[in-house]
């Protein structure tokens, strides 16, 4: 069910300018049913994110996971500049006002114009119609099930890799099996890089899907593996095994985490005390977000 701010906004503050703007990024629901569309095909099929962090980088500042570190950032912005059918970039600069706007959850960068501006200097400001980055946190928290059905179709089924510093037990909750699973640190994994890349280049070549979960760093292993010529498909997929976790490392899951968890097969039975916590955040969660 919509929000009566979306009405609202419908009515009286459609902002037109965005049908002429250089960069434009595609609405929540158009980028998830065209990933699920694409998922189909054969060839090889890459979904790479980048949002704050990675613009934190290319802007040479540090981050909460990562310090600044120049290797990365060439590798950051060479992702950003691969343009091929099959490398699906996402990026954070205008949305499309829709229907899964919700303040603590999805919302337009406060510092926009500053990541316009990195593309600008960086001469990579084209006429792209972008992903969109926030695609499976607000499918998880917004529709659940549709993402469950995504997941179930085409990620637990597959023979696949994890590379993160997710529990394996953990991330198998979500996305399944897993064949290979790289272990890398928490926090300036970037650092490390040279140590276990060689396992993933090892066996990249020996499934059928590769899940990414290092944060920026994510972009430099899709770089490596695009330009290797690893024919599989790659999914950055975010946040969404930290709420899968109880990790609580983003507003999102302080506010609607609990909702996520139903894009488990096995979703966990809560206690009365959850659920009651549970029910009281839904409430809260629903009036305000009809009006912010």
């Amino acid at each position: 069910m919509k929000t009566i701010k979306y009405y609202l906004h419908q009515l009286f503050k459609k902002d037109y300018s965005l049908e002429n703007a250089p960069i434009k990024t595609k609405s929540i629901q158009d980028s998830f049913d065209y990933l699920e569309e694409r998922m189909d095909q054969k060839e090889r099929l890459f979904f790479v994110r980048f949002g704050d962090g990675e613009f934190m980088t290319l802007l040479k500042r540090d981050h909460r996971n990562y310090i600044y570190n120049e290797g990365l950032a060439i590798e950051i912005e060479g992702s950003f500049r691969i343009k091929d059918a099959n490398y699906l970039i996402s990026c954070p600069i205008n949305y499309p006002y829709d229907e899964f706007h919700a303040k603590g959850i999805y919302k337009q960068f406060s510092w926009q114009n500053e990541m316009i501006e990195v593309m600008d200097t960086m001469d990579i400001k084209t006429h792209v119609l972008y992903e969109n980055p926030c695609v499976f946190q607000c499918m998880a928290v917004f529709k659940p099930q549709r993402l469950r059905k995504f997941l179930n179709n085409h990620v637990r089924s597959k023979s696949k890799m994890f590379i993160g510093s997710t529990p394996k037990e953990v991330a198998e909750k979500l996305y399944g099996p897993i064949d290979y699973y790289v272990k890398i640190p928490v926090k300036n994994a970037y650092e490390t890089i040279e140590e276990w890349w060689p396992e993933i280049e090892r066996n990249a070549d020996k499934v059928e899907l590769i899940i990414p979960s290092a944060g920026s760093t994510s972009n430099a292993i899709a770089l490596r593996l695009w330009n290797l010529n690893i024919q599989v498909k790659l999914i950055d997929f975010g946040s969404i095994v930290d709420a899968v976790d109880r990790k609580v490392s983003r507003t999102w899951i302080r506010l609607k985490g609990h909702t996520a968890l139903k894009i488990l097969n096995n979703p966990p039975e809560f206690t009365l005390k959850e659920k009651l916590n549970n029910f009281g955040k839904d409430v809260k969660f629903f009036f305000r977000n009809q009006i912010i």
